[in-house]
């Protein structure tokens, strides 16, 4: 005797949804496993040339030779990096659409800015790190002091008349000299410029007298031409790549650092066995000793993350910068 109709009908349906299921997840296993299969965009928010632009691209190049695709660089400035950010924060979660965060996206703006297009927390997932920069505290020549010691007294002795330079408001040099004052209780006058170029000229010609920059190549030949001088680092200890300048933390000033990172992350919701494959391709590149000296001589310090790591180094620099940003008064609509 046969089963009634309703229960056979019942049956096959059961068994084309289980079919249904199986095909779809094997589908998307598939497509995890066989990622990358097309080449990857890697977004940075700045223009190519700069620091940034070039640890992407060297990280680029391996993965792509490392995972057997293309990892194509794509600058988009603009915004204080919030461009690039929303663009990769509305891309398809499939990992082929990369976004460099660093200090400025993911640290700062969200305090700077009253309105952000992205959450750097909710709309991101953690791939990797690259390498971290700091900014080093640089004086005129002349000024009237030659370390951190020599500096507060100064500024203790004549308030409000000790200036700084900074490449623009909100900047990371406008951000360092507010942590100088809210741990020292100096008073400091901001002076922003438009870049660090010239605010280095500016403070090279005695214009203005300190300012916190990049000791870059262009920093370094003034300082050797005898017209800048260099007090200390911004960091907690003696930055990798210039041993000779003392640290913040030595020189007295205690938590006050002013450093960048440089990194990747991927749209949220990006599957979680496409981000595990770039984010151990990352750190097995990154454990690379010829990677190693190549971060170094862009003037970086290499930095490896694992994905629970770089979140929770991520949600730290926005704290970090929460009150220091609230301080300055400064905000960008």
């Amino acid at each position: 005797m046969g089963k009634p109709l309703f229960q056979s009908t019942r049956m096959l349906s059961l068994i084309a949804t289980l079919s249904w299921l199986f095909l779809a997840g094997f589908g998307s296993v598939h497509a995890q496993s066989d990622y990358p299969n097309r080449p990857v965009k890697i977004v940075v928010p700045y223009p190519a040339g700069g620091t940034t632009d070039a640890v992407s691209r060297l990280y680029a190049k391996e993965l792509g030779d490392k995972l057997g695709q293309q990892f194509v660089v794509e600058n988009r400035p603009g915004g204080g990096t919030n461009v690039g950010a929303e663009a990769v924060a509305n891309a398809a979660p499939d990992g082929h659409t990369l976004f460099v965060v660093q200090a400025a996206s993911h640290g700062v703006n969200p305090s700077l800015f009253k309105k952000l297009n992205y959450d750097p927390v909710k709309d991101f997932s953690a791939v990797g790190q690259m390498a971290r920069t700091a900014m080093f505290l640089i004086a005129n020549q002349k000024a009237p002091f030659n370390n951190m010691k020599e500096l507060l007294a100064y500024a203790k002795d004549n308030p409000g008349k000790l200036n700084y330079a900074s490449q623009g408001n909100g900047s990371p040099g406008h951000l360092g000299g507010a942590l100088l004052t809210l741990r020292t209780g100096v008073q400091l006058v901001h002076i922003p410029y438009k870049g660090a170029a010239q605010a280095l000229a500016d403070i090279a010609s005695g214009e203005t007298q300190i300012g916190f920059l990049s000791y870059d190549g262009v920093a370094k030949g003034l300082v050797k031409a005898g017209r800048l001088k260099v007090l200390a680092v911004a960091a907690s200890e003696r930055w990798v790549n210039e041993p000779s300048v003392p640290s913040m933390a030595e020189s007295g000033v205690l938590d006050l650092q002013v450093l960048s990172f440089f990194g990747l992350s991927a749209p949220a919701k990006t599957p979680e066995a496409v981000l595990e494959k770039l984010s151990k391709a990352m750190r097995e590149i990154g454990a690379r000793e010829d990677i190693k000296q190549k971060v170094l001589d862009m003037g970086l310090a290499p930095m490896s993350m694992t994905r629970p790591e770089m979140t929770q180094f991520i949600n730290a620099e926005i704290d970090y910068w929460r009150p220091v940003v609230k301080a300055t008064g400064v905000t960008i609509d």
